[in-house]
């Protein structure tokens, strides 16, 4: 049986309900690539994507365990969110459980996510090493209690050795793929209630607006619009809006409040929950079609197709202006 290398983290299921066509092998989306500020179109299978990055290391498991896990899940997943979708309600529990959970694992299972567990860890790591530091009592005692456990630690490396080469950094800290991977499976089940705690609103785009969606595409924002910082909230603060587009006409506004089940945005109001994906975008955007609106800094309603000459005038205003 041939490897699988290339893994989803975006559902190839969620991201065929904003192709244009229905046939499942040649399904297609409209991609604006931040990294080239580029437009194209592309299959489905080819977004949304990375190498081996579900493989796991686990004696007695096949390396695509975890992969092979999620793919069935989906496949229970996705003939529930088509009707979701179609019906723009959640017709039974098993409907509503079903789309929390592919919200909650898109929401973690990311390399957004991947990225901030693995820098966490690197500083734990750091931290923990320059402790052990401090002084030569110390690091003999951290040593005799690895040796301890089974530690192989040489005798011939010496507290001046190893403070010299942890001061001068010439080193890298690598954190195992698999026991992140260990950590997002972890983490979804607390982020799946946190999202099945809130209310959740239908919001159908007008005609002639759609939603756009993104790689990283479960939007977590504070309610009021206000900044706080750099850092997102976490899914069970009081006070905070998530955001998630499910097709070009139809997105989830979730709050923990009461709200309506259902509601017709405005094209404005359609137009910046595409800025707010933009924003949350890690590299693609993606649509049925480049005729999606958005606002970037200088110009708004500006269509997905428009976006490379949009951010390129807004670029050089902004070299003419500094």
């Amino acid at each position: 049986m041939a490897e699988k290398a290339n893994h989803h983290f975006i559902p190839q299921l969620y991201l065929r309900n904003f192709s244009a066509g229905r046939d499942r092998r040649k399904a297609k989306v409209f991609c604006f690539d931040q990294s080239t500020n580029k437009t194209f179109e592309t299959l489905v299978r080819n977004v949304g994507s990375r190498r081996h990055f579900f493989r796991i290391n686990v004696e007695g498991l096949d390396p695509n365990h975890v992969e092979d896990g999620m793919a069935e899940i989906e496949g229970e997943i996705a003939p529930l969110l088509e009707e979701v979708i179609a019906t723009r309600s959640f017709l039974s529990h098993k409907h509503f459980s079903a789309v929390m959970t592919l919200m909650g694992n898109v929401a973690v299972r990311n390399p957004r996510f991947r990225s901030m567990l693995e820098d966490l860890h690197v500083k734990m790591a750091n931290g923990m090493m320059r402790a052990v530091l401090q002084d030569k009592e110390r690091f003999r005692d951290s040593i005799k209690q690895a040796r301890d456990n089974g530690a192989p630690i040489r005798d011939d490396i010496s507290y001046e050795d190893m403070k010299s080469f942890i001061d001068r950094g010439e080193f890298n800290i690598a954190i195992d793929q698999t026991y992140l991977i260990n950590l997002e499976l972890d983490a979804v089940p607390t982020c799946v209630e946190q999202l099945a705690r809130r209310v959740w609103s239908f919001a159908s785009a007008p005609a002639g607006s759609t939603f756009a969606t993104c790689d990283d595409p479960v939007i977590l924002a504070w309610a009021d619009g206000e900044n706080r910082g750099p850092y997102s909230p976490g899914f069970g603060l009081p006070n905070t809006v998530v955001l998630f587009p499910i097709a070009p006409e139809l997105a989830l506004v979730g709050l923990f409040a009461k709200q309506p089940a259902n509601r017709e945005f405005r094209r404005d109001q359609v137009t910046e929950l595409n800025t707010s994906v933009a924003k949350n975008t890690a590299k693609q955007i993606y649509a049925r079609d480049g005729e999606f609106e958005l606002h970037t800094r200088s110009e708004p309603y500006t269509r997905g197709k428009d976006l490379p000459s949009a951010l390129g005038r807004q670029r050089a205003r902004a070299k003419a202006d500094g």
